[in-house]
């Protein structure tokens, strides 16, 4: 659906970003966040998670969108703005699901406030309590974002 008869993605779509690859990448840097954090690099870690989420957030896209490739007005980095694409951003306006929301909404202030300053500051400058909430607003088995989105093909 995602592309002409040549197998090139069309108009519109990245042809160097594919929903294949997409999904093994989110895979493999959840799993170097992890190897990263039990080797004490905090801060690293912590950022690979936040960049697996959008990397997650896009193969969502793919999927809901039924496309092979990322569109084009999906290359940004800007989670509050993927999530549009995504189809399931109606779920977060729903009282029912408050605290996936602030889980949400936490992460995307510290990714627009915080990730790119990361790979510029000391491990010592990542405040662990706060790296602890970041955490957990991932990784609630009930609450937290990947296991809402999770909860979507």
């Amino acid at each position: 659906m995602s592309s002409g008869g040549s197998g090139l993605p069309m108009p519109g779509l990245l042809p160097d970003v594919k929903l294949i690859d997409l999904d093994v990448a989110w895979g493999e840097r959840e799993a170097e966040a992890g190897a990263l954090l039990a080797a004490g690099y905090d801060s690293l870690a912590l950022a690979l998670r936040l960049y697996a989420l959008e990397i997650r957030i896009k193969s969502a896209i793919c999927k809901q969108l039924r496309l092979n490739y990322l569109p084009r007005a999906c290359k940004t980095h800007d989670l509050a703005e993927l999530i549009v694409f995504s189809g399931i951003w109606e779920e977060l306006e729903d009282p029912a699901n408050d605290a996936i929301r602030q889980n949400w909404d936490l992460l995307v202030r510290f990714s627009k406030a915080r990730l790119n300053d990361l790979r510029y500051l000391p491990r010592a400058a990542v405040d662990s309590a706060e790296s602890r909430r970041i955490y957990e607003a991932l990784d609630d088995p009930k609450e937290g974002v990947l296991a809402w989105l999770s909860r979507h093909p």
